[in-house]
């Protein structure tokens, strides 16, 4: 093991999306010297975001690593390690992405540090598991989440398909219907693989 394998440990988290139900949550491995920018774009790309809205981080209280839209951080604190937030095992800590107001996330992501590993691999962060595909970025809120979820089931999308068929919809409109319909066909699936391009993608392939 080199000098640099030696200058950090991996982090493995547990991520849950809260107010989800079933719960939407991913396990990742990330370094312990990744800072918390680099946090928020693991998290985007976990959960398919596209860092259209403010952000922040929430830790005992405090709010770092805000984005300049959400609520204000108390420190200026994008660059900072999480090794230097001295995080306890089995410690929890919150993710917000957008927001009703200043003060309340529409979507709150938490964090759980599960254990703290020797670096035995070259490539982090690496996503180990998860459940539920990612939200839809103009979805308002969990609740409404929900409510698509259970309206946009299979039969659904099969009896919207075959009623614009029998009114003879172009190949156009068919199309332009299935993509919309199509990301709730697999809304409680995860794809790891998928997971895994959105992780190398959102870091530039940085390792």
């Amino acid at each position: 093991m080199s000098q640099s394998d030696q200058s950090f440990s991996a982090y493995q988290l547990h991520i849950v999306l809260r107010r989800t139900s079933p719960h939407l949550w991913r396990r990742v491995l990330v370094r312990s010297d990744s800072t918390l920018r680099q946090l928020h774009q693991t998290v985007q790309a976990l959960f398919g975001w596209a860092d259209t809205y403010p952000h922040r981080f929430v830790l005992r209280g405090r709010f770092l690593g805000a984005s300049p839209a959400a609520a204000g951080s108390t420190l200026p604190s994008a660059d900072l390690r999480l090794a230097e937030l001295q995080l306890q095992l089995q410690e929890r800590f919150f993710y917000d992405y957008r927001f009703h107001d200043a003060h309340t996330p529409v979507w709150r992501h938490q964090l759980r540090l599960e254990r703290i590993l020797a670096a035995d691999r070259d490539a982090y962060p690496t996503c180990l598991g998860g459940v539920g595909s990612p939200p839809l970025e103009d979805t308002h809120s969990p609740r409404e989440l929900a409510d698509l979820v259970e309206l946009f089931t299979p039969q659904f999308v099969l009896h919207r398909l075959t009623d614009l068929i029998d009114q003879q919809a172009t190949d156009a409109q068919l199309a332009q219907e299935l993509r919309y319909l199509r990301p709730w066909l697999t809304a409680g699936r995860f794809c790891r693989p998928t997971t895994e391009r959105r992780l190398r993608v959102s870091l530039g392939g940085e390792q």
